[in-house]
């Protein structure tokens, strides 16, 4: 009998629960995108949470569960992000707004419509929506993925990436040191 145990993949889908009809048609799609999910090997377990519009952080949040649970998650994001060198911004929205009355000011997070979050063996290893550089990995982009059993995309810096392909480009790039000799088999 072999020691290698398998390890846990879940994924969660967080939907603005309180969202205009207008975001109905992508929240519906996502749950039934969810569904069949569910039966693919790829995937353990799934759940599905729900957020408003915004998050702020107060002192309060942390005697409401769900609030606690939501704030939690949004850290659990962003560390995610700060180590994979990818970006939540612009859908996870920071913004500082200010009462015309008492002047107070509070510290805002606008939050996405829908979102998704992988984990093995409880570890974060993806976050949906998210930028990598230029590149925007959205919530279907990643659903695709884990139904062709692509559970985790190899995290890869976009530095890392970049000096990836610098390294191929200069490999693959035509030598300027004058005629190249022609290779085995060409005439």
């Amino acid at each position: 009998m072999s020691g290698h145990q398998s390890s846990s993949k879940t994924a969660e889908l967080w939907i603005r629960s309180f969202a205009p009809a207008s975001a109905g048609p992508t929240r519906e799609r996502a749950l039934e995108r969810l569904d069949s999910l569910e039966s693919a090997p790829s995937i353990d377990a799934v759940t599905v949470d729900g957020w408003g519009p915004e998050f702020e952080r107060t002192e309060h949040v942390r005697r409401i569960p769900q609030l606690r649970k939501i704030e939690d998650r949004v850290r659990t994001f962003e560390s995610w992000a700060a180590r994979t060198g990818r970006s939540l911004q612009p859908f996870f929205r920071r913004r500082r707004v200010e009462s015309a009355i008492t002047g107070e000011r509070r510290d805002v997070r606008r939050l996405p419509t829908i979102a998704l979050a992988e984990f093995v063996d409880d570890e974060l290893v993806h976050v949906a929506p998210c930028r990598d550089g230029e590149r925007t990995i959205d919530v279907f982009d990643r659903l695709d993925a884990l139904e062709r059993g692509e559970a985790v995309d190899p995290v890869v810096t976009y530095e890392e990436k970049r000096h990836r392909e610098e390294a191929i480009s200069d490999r693959t790039r035509p030598s300027t040191d004058g005629p190249r000799p022609p290779s085995p088999g060409s005439n």
